[in-house]
């Protein structure tokens, strides 16, 4: 399976940012739990609803897509930021 299949970007799901084509799995999901040290492997524990070959395909994306990547990470932080901002004051 060639990786531009395995990918979708489709405005008003996942904001729009690259994801596992058929899921509502982002990229940069998988990006994350690979930096927190998970492999491949313990990834399917933690989205059991992905391959093997969706998990490396998402890698292989981010690897070739670096700055997308970075910047679906960095807006991902700004909104937990944003949402946690909200809830301390409430």
């Amino acid at each position: 399976m060639r990786l531009d299949a395995m990918i979708d970007m489709t405005p008003g799901i996942c904001g729009g940012r690259a994801r596992l084509a058929g899921t509502r799995v982002p990229v940069h999901r998988v990006i994350r739990y690979y930096r927190l040290g998970y492999s491949a492997e313990e990834m399917l524990d933690l989205l059991p609803s992905l391959t093997l070959a969706q998990i490396h395909g998402a890698l292989a994306y981010a690897l070739t897509n670096p700055q997308e990547t970075e910047q679906a990470l960095r807006l991902e932080d700004e909104e937990a930021a944003r949402l946690a901002e909200k809830n301390d004051a409430a």
